[in-house]
């Protein structure tokens, strides 16, 4: 299924090379600052198609010791940075994508997921005691490689929580599981950065402390990381004037997320668009899409005249603070539209609390379930 610990730099490698690369690796300069800190945990959690685990290979790229990287990021904006080489391939990097685990390996997930990353380990250190913990046996990885910490990146973290809420006893495991990597005893010494990214953000669930040292950036709030997770407005007016697209219509079309005031664009529609030439709704095919049929449906306190109004181009009052972080816990019009605005189907205006269809593309998708 992949390379678990210490991946290579080919997938970033693959990004870069792409048609349409945007430069996101002054993300780098945040994360360099929070290595070997007391609060070293990050979690993102935002809409899908936000580049979220495009970051995460490039995370991969420019900490892993599985790969020599300075070609590969010498002409980035991180190659600027004082600290570019301090960092540089120097951790040992665990990366999984768990929605990869979660398709496969329904009733055995957290088991498999473990026993895949020590078939990877023991190709180094075959000489470790693999019947102890995992947090015990990272400590000892931690010890032979002369005290190299961990830089650890999931992906899809929040994949369990969304689609096993049936199976609280495997909800429970998995959670365990994190905690053995972010927050154990042993972590503490082995860990210099997590990384776990998602739709939803941490649900807030009686084993939250498993995760409850953890940063938060969010779709609704994420102060200095927010330009790293879909295109600006400055980029997407370079782009048009590379492809030669109308910069009004592009705005129309998918702009709309205003995020701790800054606008910001669906980076994966914007290149569709960029690489077709053609101004069409890519979003509305992502899985997530028909999600937003269940949430209407229930009509929580008027919740259809509220999306008919915003689809008329008004906003309403919506508080988000309630919201469990739970997509099988929908039991307001508040939750509803809390939901819509992580998934990415409504913006999020945090200074007047008001939510709002952010572009023409979101709109002609919801138009669909009002034929």
């Amino acid at each position: 299924m992949g390379t678990y610990f210490n991946p290579s730099n080919g997938g970033f490698r693959k990004t870069v090379s792409d048609e349409i690369y945007v430069d996101k690796s002054g993300l780098l300069n945040i994360l360099n600052k929070k290595i070997g800190a007391e609060r070293n945990c990050i979690s993102v959690s935002h809409a899908r198609r936000f580049g979220k685990s495009q970051a995460a290979r490039m995370i991969d790229a420019y900490y892993s010791r599985g790969c020599d990287s300075m070609e590969l990021f010498s002409g980035l904006k991180i190659s600027e940075s004082e600290d570019f080489e301090k960092y540089l391939n120097k951790y040992n990097v665990i990366h999984f994508d768990i929605s990869s685990f979660a398709d496969f390996y329904k009733e055995t997930l957290v088991s498999e997921i473990i026993r895949h990353l020590y078939d990877d380990i023991k190709e180094i250190y075959p000489e470790l005691d693999y019947s102890k913990t995992i947090s015990s046996v990272l400590k000892q990885v931690y010890n032979k490689s002369e005290n190299i910490p961990f830089v650890i990146i999931v992906d899809e973290w929040d994949c369990v929580v969304r689609n096993f809420s049936d199976r609280p006893d495997l909800v429970h495991e998995y959670l365990q599981f994190l905690h053995s990597l972010f927050k154990s005893e042993e972590s503490h010494e082995f860990l210099a950065l997590g990384y776990i990214t998602g739709i939803l953000p941490i649900k807030k669930i009686d084993d939250e402390s498993a995760l409850n040292n953890f940063f938060e950036y969010t779709m609704t709030d994420s102060a200095e990381f927010t330009t790293y997770f879909g295109f600006t407005e400055k980029e997407v007016e370079m782009l048009c004037h590379k492809y030669d697209m109308n910069i009004n219509s592009v705005k129309d079309w998918y702009n709309g997320y205003l995020i701790n005031e800054e606008h910001m664009y669906n980076p994966n529609s914007v290149y569709m668009a960029m690489v077709r030439h053609s101004l069409e709704s890519y979003w509305k095919n992502t899985s997530a899409f028909n999600t937003i049929n269940t949430f209407i449906s229930l009509d929580f306190d008027g919740l259809k005249s509220d999306i008919m109004k915003m689809l008329a181009g008004d906003s309403v009052y919506v508080d988000i603070k309630g919201f469990e972080n739970d997509l099988s816990m929908i039991n307001s019009k508040n939750d509803a539209l809390t939901a819509l605005i992580h998934l990415g189907y409504l913006g999020y205006d945090k200074r007047k609390r008001t939510a709002y269809i952010p572009n023409y593309e979101v709109k002609e998708a919801c138009k669909l379930f009002f034929r």
